[in-house]
């Protein structure tokens, strides 16, 4: 029998972390890493605000000081500051790296994020995390969200963002008025969403997206979506100028112009989730079928909307598709069907509801939490399907047999 992996009490962690945070701090002068911050827009204020530091470029030099003060071999990899080489030795987790701490919910470090310099090989990771540790899981927490949470307490509007220097310059560009907070890891997640909502008034103040203006970006952005939308009906995405993020936008043209663009480039980040459903069907759109499952796709997206923002998208997806407006609200009104069983089942029993669509779990949240009346979203559908005619739009109404008649199987 072989013996377990080594364990570690949350007291222990603790106190490798705070050893850690020092030893690179203290690292830091001398280092490149005060000349990178402040070009970025990140002053010695700043610095000292976040606790950034410097890991040395050698193999082990922070596992000799935690050795030397005491902390053994077993907890120093258990915290996932070191690892073993294939020779068995010890060797340090961050090496020539700006460093940034990351904190839970009361303000303790439980991991770091450490960045590598411009210079760094292509072979070399931009950003590195921590491992998961019995203090950490990146799934869990959002960088920055402690240290704007006295903020965020008094209103400010959080902005979601993909990088660490994306959250400090939001948050330092805009004192109050906007916190930044970054996923440590790809995509927002239905932990971190939570955590969100327990420091943040979110049906109040709304929140931001602001993810990079790129693919990998945009696919983040419409993933939070069915996150959020059970969180608050004001949820916007942050329109980046082209090949930019919030920490560019600082380093290149000042705090003003970050807070321009919070303040003025945004839409509804529901039309970048409904966007992106119906162009997965780009290729097929010319054809009925083509048009009938993008709406299918869609449809459930417009359903878990407040009854105030149906009617715009209804209206929408009927220019987008070239489909009549009753066409679109049949298959609205069906999908919302689905998200008030999903609601009931989930009100009945939490084991009873669809746990294999992550779209069941998230409707049912709206419809849980009374947001809108079943009565009040189906009117707010009926109202869209007898619009005025427009580009696109056909005020009459349809027979469901039409829709029946154009839908495809599966």
């Amino acid at each position: 029998m072989t013996d377990g992996p080594p364990q570690a009490s949350r007291g222990e962690l603790i106190s490798v972390h705070e050893s850690a945070t020092r030893f690179f701090c203290d690292m830091m002068p001398g280092s490149w890493v005060p000349g990178y911050l402040a070009v970025r827009g990140f002053g010695p204020g700043v610095q000292e605000r976040w606790q950034a530091g410097y890991a040395p470029a050698a193999w082990d030099t922070l596992t000799r000081h935690l050795r030397s003060a005491g902390y053994p071999d077993a907890l120093i990899e258990v915290a996932g500051l070191a690892r073993r080489s294939r020779h068995g030795s010890l060797t340090d987790t961050f090496r020539d790296r700006v460093m940034l701490p990351i904190r839970s919910a009361d303000g303790v470090v439980v991991a770091f994020i450490g960045r590598a310099p411009e210079h760094a090989g292509p072979g070399v990771p931009k950003y590195l995390n921590s491992p998961g540790t019995g203090l950490y899981s990146k799934s869990a927490l959002l960088f920055g969200l402690w240290e704007g949470q006295e903020a965020l307490a008094g209103g400010a509007r959080p902005v979601i963002v993909e990088g660490p220097f994306d959250a400090i310059a939001v948050t330092t560009a805009c004192h109050g008025r906007y916190v930044g907070a970054a996923p440590c890891g790809a995509v927002l997640t239905d932990r971190q969403a939570a955590a969100l909502s327990r420091v943040a008034s979110l049906a109040v103040t709304g929140v931001l997206v602001a993810f990079d203006p790129d693919q990998a970006g945009h696919r983040a952005a419409v993933s939070a979506y069915r996150l959020l939308a059970p969180l608050t009906e004001h949820a916007l995405a942050v329109v980046l100028p082209a090949g930019q993020d919030p920490a560019q936008i600082l380093r290149d043209h000042g705090p003003a112009a970050l807070v321009r663009v919070l303040d003025s480039r945004t839409r509804p980040l529901a039309d970048l989730a409904v966007d992106a459903e119906v162009s997965r069907w780009s290729p097929w759109l010319r054809h009925a079928e083509g048009q009938i499952s993008a709406l299918r796709a869609a449809a459930p997206l417009v359903a878990m909307l407040p009854s105030a923002q149906v009617a715009r998208q209804v209206g929408r997806l009927a220019d987008r598709l070239g489909l009549d407006h009753a066409i679109v609200t049949e298959a609205v009104t069906a999908a919302l069907t689905e998200v008030m069983a999903a609601g009931q089942a989930a009100l009945g029993g939490r084991s009873a509801a669809p746990r294999a669509d992550p779209r069941h779990r998230h409707a049912a949240a709206v419809r849980a939490a009374s947001r809108d009346s079943p009565a009040s979203l189906r009117q707010a559908i009926t109202q869209a399907a007898t619009a005025p005619s427009g580009p696109g739009q056909a005020g009459s109404c349809v027979p469901r047999s039409a829709l029946r008649a154009r839908r495809v199987p599966g």
